[in-house]
């Protein structure tokens, strides 16, 4: 064993399922080790911890429970008005390292010790676990690929190569497969069709405060009418769990109201398949801002706006701006990922960036190496040995 460091687990916005399918799991592994400490509000719209989590880790004496119940508590959430105090006491811990499940980002900049936060590892198509996740510097940077050299290239080429080919066949699609496509969506042929899934957005997401754009989802389509004319199709996808615990009634009668420039269409496409993805596939563009879709427009090469206060990865070549992407849209000439650089992402984003945190074989070491080393080919063979393994299991 090596040396006993601390560890800070800061939560203001962990949900139930996150605490018992991630952080519970992670607390697990490291508390034994390692001095293990955890600061988080009382519960407040599904956020937070509780009687609840505090029963179900009754396993772990030995960890160090900081609730805070003060009457401010659900500003934590956003911008905490308790910042100062916050931070005062997070620095009177010193941890050597945070792993945060925080809207409030800038907060725990000013945490010592190395900080990461705990994101959703999902990059579809990959059949990626809902419960893996990446540890990330800033929530919402997608796509970034560190400088890797020739070999580091070579062996992520070798790794991904069955997995690309396996989600590369069923991808491309026949011309029958466009014309059923289009005709089950109703999709116009005379005018470029722009795909825009919609993020989620019930009360315990706080992660749309970083929204570029209106919110929530029906101001949002409000806005995008007013810049952009009749000359595009919106063809809309819902976010699944917005489908399952969300009144939609708002965004559907918004989007009514403009005829035939959108549509929303349903989640699941004619034979059963994700219509977001198909709609990567098939439109002449995609729009997106903090969803992990912008995987799925680097798989299909789909030209891309994106509208965020964080960083994407340059391979993706997503545009900032709204009019020059509708421009280039509808010149027919829109800057689109890049085929290599995307199948070198995809296999780095297995080898090196999701943990699964339910992996019998995961340590604390290995958590801790993830910290200190955030690229580290030494672990990229037994990642994609992992994710295989998980990905034939799944599918039997």
């Amino acid at each position: 064993m090596g040396r006993c460091v601390k560890i800070l687990f800061y939560l203001p916005v962990v949900t139930p399922w996150w605490f018992d399918n991630i952080v519970e799991p992670l607390i697990r592994r490291l508390a034994p080790e390692h001095e293990t400490h955890v600061l988080a509000p009382v519960p407040w719209k599904g956020t937070g911890i509780g009687a609840r989590e505090l029963a179900a880790a009754t396993h772990l004496p030995q960890v160090h429970w900081h609730i805070f119940d003060g009457d401010s508590h659900p500003s934590m959430r956003t911008a905490t008005t308790e910042r100062a105090g916050i931070v005062d006491f997070a620095r009177s811990l010193a941890p050597d390292y945070v792993l945060c499940r925080s809207a409030d980002y800038e907060t725990v900049r000013e945490f010592p010790g190395i900080v990461r936060h705990l994101m959703e590892g999902g990059a579809a198509p990959l059949p990626l676990p809902q419960d893996w996740v990446i540890l990330q510097e800033d929530p919402f940077d997608h796509g970034l690929l560190p400088e890797l050299d020739d070999a580091a290239r070579a062996a992520l080429d070798r790794l991904i190569a069955p997995v690309w080919s396996a989600l590369k066949g069923p991808a491309t699609p026949t011309r029958q497969m466009c014309k059923t496509f289009h005709k089950w969506a109703e999709l116009p042929s005379d005018r470029p069709v722009l795909a825009l899934p919609l993020e989620y957005e019930h009360e315990e997401n706080f992660f749309p405060i970083h929204r570029v754009g209106a919110a929530p989802n029906h101001r949002l389509i409000a806005e995008l009418a007013e810049s952009i004319d009749e000359s595009f199709f919106l063809a809309i996808t819902n976010h699944p769990l917005n489908e399952k615990h969300v009144d939609n009634s708002a965004l559907e009668a918004e989007i009514a109201s403009h005829g035939s420039r959108m549509r929303l269409l349903p989640g699941v496409g004619p034979d059963g398949e994700n219509t977001t993805a198909l709609l990567a596939c098939h439109a002449d563009g995609m729009l997106v801002g903090d969803s992990k879709v912008y995987a799925m427009a680097g798989f299909f090469g789909t030209p891309m706006l994106r509208r965020t206060k964080f960083k994407t990865g340059e391979w993706l070549h997503a545009y900032s701006d709204t009019q020059e992407f509708l421009a280039a849209v509808a010149a027919g000439n829109a800057r689109r990922p890049d085929e290599d650089a995307a199948r070198t992402w995809f296999a780095f984003h297995i080898a090196n960036n999701v943990l699964d945190p339910n992996d019998p074989e995961l340590t604390a070491a290995d958590i801790l190496a993830r910290l200190d080393r955030p690229v580290d080919p030494a672990r990229w063979e037994r990642s994609f040995a992992h994710f295989t393994s998980m990905a034939a299991r799944d599918s039997q």
